[in-house]
């Protein structure tokens, strides 16, 4: 299926955290729509008066039977109606891979109605960045944008010669939308693969007064009076919740989930097979590299082992064709040419693990698996792509067990978070099965944090802390580090390190270890100041008993919640602290230990004293990702029993210092 036109899409997500695509149709002539007089009166969004920005007009037109598929347009029209919708005269265009921006247009209208026409032009930049996934596009800000100033741009999308993407339209955006127009024209050739038709089917998730229509080859939706989508901190993907609408080509398969989900299992299996089962070539990489190792989960582990010292191309720089051709990188057609070109794709690793599992007397697998850091997997939803990646299942010791060796630096053992607790396909003869993968424990992903600080008598701290990452909480460093050097490697860590501690802290690092590896942690080490960590009243001293806090205590500022928290994995924290007093003090009050707890968390701070120094082990384990709405109050409170736990302080009476302000 690779490289070729299919019946069987899954939609690209173009979103972003400012802006959302959309495409007028009335710009299909490159004209500006005009100003309306409802467009220039309108000055609060209906029932929220203190919204920041309304968005007046959105529009998406796709036509799939042009040529080359270059025929994506958008139209998107915002006023601005206080200051802090000012944020959006910053605009984000995210850029699916392969696909460029063409025939940018945009202009501020001012409330007296004079017109300014953008003239810089707009810029490459990540746009939207986390574990696991990163959107990539243009950026540019709007000209001389005011109170009450309309802003809005147009452009058109190319989609990558041959290759028909599914699309998507987003009907539910972070603004108030007065109204918007879709429209979609279809494909009419050839599709490969298609049974019985080359149909466009459709997914709606919408309102229930909304409705697309059918409209020649394609569909057509107008809406009005949208409400904004909300997001709230640590929900889960956004994608799964907004109002959409995705499309699919396909034939007969497409009547029913089981009989889609059949179709492709078949298509992948006639595809895997014969990549996996041909020539000696992958039972002597096997026995070269097991030897004389008899014991079972050692072979499995030398075999992963190798298959992971095939060069990964997927965690290259994209290449293009040009750039292919000149440094002779060719596709594999099989297992054999993998290991002859020392070189392949993530699932071109998997399967080379997998066909030397075989040719080692292993039973083992393929298995096509979801990706949950952008959205849920919805069986109804007849969207192949949504199982975008390969995984292993190897039975060993009479159990099941699934690795992931595609992924670079990712050690036996250990999926991928964004592969746990959602659905993999077997894939198998007749269509294979689904099943699910299962979730990491907290152990899986850990921090340990040792620091040893000293204060002086003004309360200004000076500390050495070393930190250990381990499992997933390494991968996903170590995958962030190939897209970046040194400089930017060092920086990405201060930054977060800076992120753990008071506003005002000065953080380096000093030394850091262990990028390539995957069996050992990644160690990292920094000298830290805290200006005024602890505050004075007269000759006491103030001393937090913890220097680092829950990163996730933003998530638990309101009441109440309308979305479940999500979690990326469970996780766990470990802080070892010793702080050192100056000379001439002692202890007045010291903190009671302190513990937390509800049945996927725990949480302990014991706090004790030797002299001067001030010692605290802090543990903050949580074992779960998904947390439902109606759980909401629980977990609030164990994170507000974490927090103030944190901030407990040690009282210490003493030697003259001068006077502070509280921290």
């Amino acid at each position: 299926m690779r490289g070729l036109r299919h019946a069987v899409f899954t939609g690209c997500l173009l979103l972003s955290c400012i802006v959302v695509f959309n495409v007028a149709v009335a710009a299909q002539k490159n004209d500006w729509l005009p100003i309306t007089p409802q467009d220039q009166q309108t000055k609060e969004v209906p029932g929220n008066p203190g919204a920041p920005a309304i968005l007046l007009y959105y529009m998406q037109d796709i036509d799939d039977s042009a040529p080359n598929n270059e025929a994506e347009r958008v139209y998107q029209r915002i006023k601005i109606l206080n200051d802090k919708g000012k944020k959006y005269a910053d605009v984000e265009i995210v850029v699916p891979p392969g696909c460029h921006v063409l025939d940018l247009k945009a202009r501020t209208i001012h409330p007296d109605g004079k017109s300014i026409e953008l003239t810089d032009k707009p810029f490459d930049k990540v746009l939207v960045k986390g574990r696991g996934f990163k959107f990539t596009g243009k950026a540019f800000t709007m000209p001389d944008v005011t109170i009450g100033s309309i802003i809005e741009y147009r452009y058109k999308l190319d989609f990558p010669p041959n290759n028909l993407p599914a699309h998507e339209w987003v009907v539910q955006h972070d603004l108030y939308t007065v109204k918007e127009s879709f429209r979609i024209r279809a494909y009419t050739g050839q599709l490969v693969g298609a049974e019985g038709g080359t149909g466009l089917a459709l997914a709606p998730k919408l309102p229930p007064n909304v409705r697309p229509t059918k409209k020649g080859e394609g569909f057509e939706l107008d809406a009005e009076n949208i409400p904004a989508f909300e997001a709230e901190p640590y929900m889960p993907p956004e994608a799964s919740y907004l109002y959409r609408v995705n499309f699919f080509y396909g034939g007969r398969e497409m009547q029913s989930a089981d009989m889609f989900w059949q179709y492709v299992g078949n298509r992948w299996n006639d595809e895997v097979e014969p990549f996996l089962n041909k020539g000696k070539e992958a039972r002597d990489a096997a026995m070269a590299a097991i030897g004389s190792e008899t014991d079972p989960e050692k072979k499995i582990r030398l075999l992963y082992a190798r298959a992971q010292q095939i060069r990964n191309l997927t965690y290259e720089h994209r290449r293009t064709e040009d750039e292919r051709k000149k440094e002779n990188i060719k596709p594999n057609r099989d297992v054999a040419e993998v290991l002859a070109h020392d070189y392949g794709d993530r699932d071109d690793v998997t399967r080379v693990f997998i066909a030397m599992a075989r040719a080692a007397g292993f039973n083992a697998s393929v298995l096509r698996v979801s990706n949950r850091s952008e959205r849920f997997f919805e069986r109804n939803i007849k969207s192949a792509r949504q199982l975008d990646t390969e995984i292993a299942q190897v039975s060993l010791n009479g159990q099941d067990m699934l690795l992931d060796p595609g992924t670079r630096f990712c050690p036996f053992g250990l999926l991928r978070w964004i592969r746990t607790s959602t659905r993999a396909l077997k894939i198998a003869k007749g269509g294979g099965e689904f099943l699910d993968t299962p979730g990491a424990t907290q152990d899986k992903a850990a921090i340990q944090r040792t620091t040893l600080a000293t204060l002086d008598g003004d309360g200004n701290l000076n500390a050495e802390v070393t930190v250990l990452f381990n499992g997933s909480e390494a991968l996903e460093r170590r995958l962030d580090a190939l897209e970046t050097d040194e400089a930017g490697r060092k920086k990405s860590l201060e930054d977060e390190v800076q992120e753990w501690l008071p506003s005002g802290s000065t953080v380096k690092l000093t030394d850091s270890k262990n990028w390539e590896g995957s069996e050992q942690p990644l160690e990292a080490h920094f000298t830290i100041s805290v200006a005024s960590f602890a505050s004075t009243a007269g000759k006491r001293l103030l001393v937090p008993a913890c220097m680092f806090q829950a990163r996730q205590k933003n998530a638990f500022k309101t009441q109440d919640r309308k979305y479940p928290i999500y979690f990326p994995f469970a996780f766990s924290e470990t802080d070892k602290t010793t702080i050192t007093v100056p000379a001439g003090y002692s202890i007045e009050t010291a903190p009671q230990t302190q513990q937390a707890s509800i049945p996927a968390a725990i949480y302990q701070n014991e706090v004790r004293l030797a002299g001067r120094q001030l010692m605290s082990n802090r543990i903050l384990q949580v074992n779960g990702i998904f947390f439902s709405a109606d759980q909401y109050a629980q977990v609030r409170s164990f994170f507000s029993k974490v927090q103030a736990g944190d901030e407990q302080q040690a009282v210490f009476q003493g030697g003259s210092v001068h006077a502070q302000t509280s921290h």
